[in-house]
């Protein structure tokens, strides 16, 4: 007789939540990372407009010019506002997806640990009929001489 765990179906469900968790999470964590990159790229970009136009002005630059600077300046500033949004709605997410697999892993080994009892109590109850069935033959072989 082999061991087998009655609550076998489950444990695969439990592994298979964790798989696919694991895959969003995963998922949002590139989201994340992306999402954090274009931000990093818009306010590289501002900080060179803003030094930039900084030396211009201290050589000399023409209005019109000084307005096209500003210009530029508040349309990168309503992108950086949009993408910090954007930045902070995939970071929430991607920390959802986090507790999300976190637990999914808890339950897996839970259900991971009870496998593992069942299995030491099974083998123990086999030791136990071993013992047995020894006692039982030694006794047999006993009153047979």
């Amino acid at each position: 007789m082999s061991f087998r765990y009655t609550l076998q179906k489950v444990l695969d469900i439990k592994d298979r939540e964790k798989k696919t968790s694991e895959n969003e999470y995963n998922k949002a964590t590139k989201q994340f990372e992306e999402m954090a990159t274009r931000l990093y790229d818009l306010l590289k970009k501002k900080e060179d407009l803003e030094s930039s136009c900084q030396q211009q002005m201290n050589q000399g630059i023409p209005i019109h010019q000084l307005q096209q600077h500003q210009t530029l300046l508040m349309r990168l500033n309503v992108d950086i506002d949009r993408q910090q949004q954007s930045t902070n709605l995939a970071r929430n997410i991607m920390y959802q997806k986090q507790e999300d697999f976190v637990e999914a892993s808890i339950e897996l080994k839970k259900y991971e640990k009870m496998k593992e009892i069942r299995y030491e109590e099974y083998i123990e109850e086999q030791k136990r009929m071993d013992n047995m069935r020894m006692d039982e033959i030694s006794l047999q072989l006993y009153v047979n001489r």
